[in-house]
């Protein structure tokens, strides 16, 4: 819980000073029920005069002699000691009105009740005092822990706001503030769902979650304790499960398996070809080929035109250079380039798999980044856009060229000499020496 022993330390000197009047009285013995039906109607009388000075006086002798007269008693010396705040500004007088109310406790009961409404008069009250706003939280958040059910939907909506304005006050960590939203958002999707709440906590709700997803607090732990269940049930709710994937991919959780799982309902919901793609490369990064494979034949099957299977195969390429297979994925990168002539992708993917290939000799090896360059200057003429990424690697390759020397011992003396580029690339090129 927040830091207990500060609010105390601040409340401890003001509370201190206004329990006078209280351990002098309740020692007294207990009068008989005509003086307290008589100092009753005098506190009364100059109460709704508003004279608090003489009203108090004789409220403290009935709380002193009398103090299980009545409950109203406490109301209305809440009421009188809250009327002189608002006239005076005093802070000691808030720290009275909680200690009414915690006499009001120990003589009727009703703590759940007495405590929700000693944060509601915190909240009001004491505006940004940080120590106020944290006992407020203690309050509220004990609360939520001992007597959640008697809360309404509003208190944990005031716990989760008042913790934000801990958490910028860096009074709470991260983890407070976790535990607070995830309390909180968690309540109110609940009730909201089976009419507990009023409706106008529907916007309450959104506004939680949007602060909770922008404030830098929310994990992937967060998300999944609130809506890994409610992902399972709820799946066919289209709107609620592309709330939880904006949420997720927002936060970085794409490797989570609440993630995986938000992706396999999307897949159930719509069966598009993104839908299959997205599973395709989860399971490639699950290291699971073999449902990556269906996922990326599911996706070619669904849409036919050239563009989107394009996009599909070239991601099949990738997983298979990936996984060192570099003929397949140039077969797959080629195919590619026949299905999208504007696919420049598939040219720097044409590259990568060049790049780095062992042909046999060191010679021959070299020769390979040839091929690379040329593909990374068409991929460049495709899509201009490529220009910075490509250059980077093309001066990475450049410094692999074969040497002046090697092509010396190979009766190559001239750059520009038409070569071809034996083993499986099978690819014409021009020769280009190393510069040293």
């Amino acid at each position: 819980m927040l830091i207990v022993s500060v609010c105390l330390s601040v409340l401890t000197p003001a509370v201190s000073a206004l329990t006078a009047p209280f351990q002098e009285t309740l020692s007294g013995e207990v009068q008989d029920s005509t003086r307290c039906d008589s100092l009753t109607s005098l506190y009364k009388y100059h109460a709704m005069n508003r004279e608090h000075d003489r009203a108090l006086d004789f409220w403290r002798q009935v709380q002193g002699e009398c103090p299980t007269t009545s409950e109203e008693l406490y109301k209305d010396g809440e009421a009188m000691y809250t009327d002189i705040f608002s006239s005076t500004g005093d802070m000691a007088f808030i720290d009275t009105v909680l200690m009414v109310i915690s006499q009001r406790t120990y003589y009727f009961d009703g703590k759940p009740a007495n405590d929700l409404h000693k944060a509601e008069l915190l909240s009001d009250l004491a505006g940004d005092d940080p120590a106020y706003l944290g006992l407020c939280y203690n309050i509220l958040a004990e609360a939520a822990e001992t007597f959640p059910d008697q809360m309404e939907c509003r208190h944990f909506v005031l716990m989760a706001t008042i913790a934000a304005s801990l958490y910028a006050m860096e009074i709470i960590g991260v983890e407070e503030l976790d535990h607070a939203f995830v309390t909180a958002i968690g309540t109110l999707e609940a009730r909201l769902e089976n009419n507990q709440c009023d409706t106008r906590h529907a916007e309450d709700l959104q506004n939680l979650e949007v602060y909770f997803t922008t404030c830098g607090a929310m994990t992937c732990s967060s998300i999944d304790r609130l809506y890994s269940k409610k992902v399972d049930s709820n799946f066919r709710d289209t709107e609620f499960i592309d709330k939880v994937f904006t949420m997720l991919t927002e936060t970085g959780c794409t490797d989570s398996d609440i993630y995986y799982n938000v992706a396999v309902k999307m897949f159930a919901n719509d069966r598009s070809a993104e839908n299959a793609v997205r599973l395709a490369e989860l399971n490639i990064a699950r290291n699971d080929t073999e449902r990556a494979i269906s996922y990326f034949t599911e996706a070619y099957n669904r849409d036919t035109t050239a563009a989107v299977r394009s996009e599909v195969l070239i991601r099949v390429a990738v997983m298979e250079l990936g996984q060192g297979k570099r003929q397949e994925a140039r077969d797959r990168a080629e195919h590619v380039w026949q299905l999208n002539k504007r696919n420049a992708g598939a040219l720097m993917l044409l590259a990568e798999c060049y790049a780095g290939a062992e042909l046999g000799s060191s010679f021959d090896n070299h020769t390979a980044y040839w091929v690379a360059v040329d593909y990374l200057e068409a991929a460049i003429r495709i899509d201009p856009s490529l220009r910075k990424e490509a250059e980077a690697k093309i001066r990475s390759y450049s410094r692999l060229f074969p040497t002046r020397e090697e092509c010396f011992y190979r009766k190559i003396l001239d750059e520009g000499t038409v070569f071809n580029v034996g083993g499986w690339i099978g690819e014409v090129t021009r020769v280009r020496f190393r510069r040293e």
